[in-house]
Formats: C-alpha cells, sequence, structure tokens
C-alpha cells in the first residue's frame, strides 16, 4: 500500500480549525454590524429628506401671496405624518418683518420629530419674500418719437 502523505505533511489541528471559525465569525458579526448601522443612518435620511421637503412646500406656499400685506400675522403650525415613517411631523411658521428696514418679510419653517432614539431632531429653513403689489412691480417705459 502506497502512503500518500509524507511524515512532515501533517493536516489541519483541533486548535487551527477553532481560530479560523472565530476569525470567520468576527468577521460575519462585523459584517451584521455594518449592516444595522447602514439601516438606521438611512432610516435617518430618509426622515430629514421628508422634513425638509415638509418645510420646503410651506416656503412655496409662502411665496404664492400677491403682496406683502398678506403676510401680517400669519403664522401658524400643522402636523404631518406621511406612510412608512414611524414619527409626527410638526411644521411651525412665522413671518416677521425683514431686518434694516428692507421692504420684504422672512419666513421662518421648523419641521419637528421624534427619531428612532426618541431624541428631538429639527430642521428650519429662512427665506425673504420681497412681495410687492404687481400693479408696483412693473416699470413702464414710454418712448416718444421726435420729428
Amino acid at each position: 500500500m502506497k502512503k500518500w502523505l509524507s511524515p512532515t505533511q501533517r493536516g489541519f489541528t483541533l486548535i487551527e480549525a477553532l481560530i479560523a471559525s472565530l476569525v470567520g465569525a468576527v468577521a460575519i458579526l462585523g459584517l451584521a454590524k455594518l449592516q444595522g448601522f447602514t439601516l438606521s443612518n438611512s432610516a435617518d435620511s430618509r426622515m430629514k429628506t421628508h422634513a425638509v421637503n415638509f418645510a420646503q412646500d410651506k416656503i412655496e406656499e409662502l411665496r404664492w401671496f400677491a403682496n406683502e400685506n398678506a403676510y401680517t400675522g400669519y403664522s401658524g403650525s400643522d402636523n404631518d405624518t406621511p406612510p412608512g415613517v414611524n414619527s409626527n411631523f410638526t411644521r411651525t411658521w412665522t413671518i416677521t418683518p425683514c431686518a434694516h428696514s428692507v421692504n420684504c418679510k422672512q419666513a421662518d419653517v421648523t419641521v419637528t420629530w421624534a427619531d428612532a432614539s426618541n431624541a428631538i431632531q429639527a430642521v428650519q429653513l429662512t427665506s425673504y419674500i420681497a412681495g410687492t403689489d404687481p400693479v408696483k412691480s412693473g416699470v413702464m417705459l414710454l418712448r416718444t418719437a421726435t420729428p
């Protein structure tokens, strides 16, 4: 009978196999933790994106007013709970005159919500709106013909 292994060759020992299994297990646990971290950050990003869009919608709505007098005393709040999200978004907005006697209004919109760890998060957008009456916003140039 022929011997296949030389006397200097040997197979894996039990200790080597256990060490290889331990290294593999640590690598798999690291990948699992990375996956959980990625999912958590993805959820946070989705919440922040919705909050910014919610605030931007109000800024765009405020820009539709025809003149700056429509903004007087205009402030308020509302709520939104988008589908597939486990949080309620609260949007508040205030309109204040611009500083330094500039003929405009400052719109501040803040959206707050509780994240997965129940910490309160907030996004704030500020926009300066120079609203004028449509009649006052145009300039007419009159050119007279000279003979």
